[in-house]
């Protein structure tokens, strides 16, 4: 009966160890860099050229060498007003789209 109720207490001590250490090895780590959220752009049109802001940022990111009247109207008109895009991939996509 002993023998028993040692082997149930030190199984129980085994697989609270195994909780804890499992806790502990998915929890993120300090040194590991957290994923970063991608950067939003907003392209415009400004001063007769497309222009590339971060968002929220009153200096431009980038001005391109396209003229937006070189443009078809719909797509001058929108980027009157702004086009928003995430991250550098979409970005690359957006300018070559309005560029060539």
């Amino acid at each position: 009966m002993i023998k028993k109720s040692v082997c149930i207490g030190v199984t129980g001590v085994i697989l609270l160890i195994c909780v804890c250490v499992s806790a502990f090895a998915a929890a993120p780590q300090s040194g590991e860099p957290a994923p970063e959220a991608p950067v939003k752009y907003v392209v415009k049109s400004e001063r007769g050229r497309l222009t590339v802001y971060r968002f929220g940022e009153s200096e431009p990111f980038m001005t391109t060498e396209t003229f937006s009247s070189q443009l078809p109207k719909s797509d001058a008109e929108r980027l009157r007003h702004g086009v928003e895009v995430e991250g550098e991939q979409s970005l690359r996509k957006t300018l070559e789209d309005y560029c060539s």
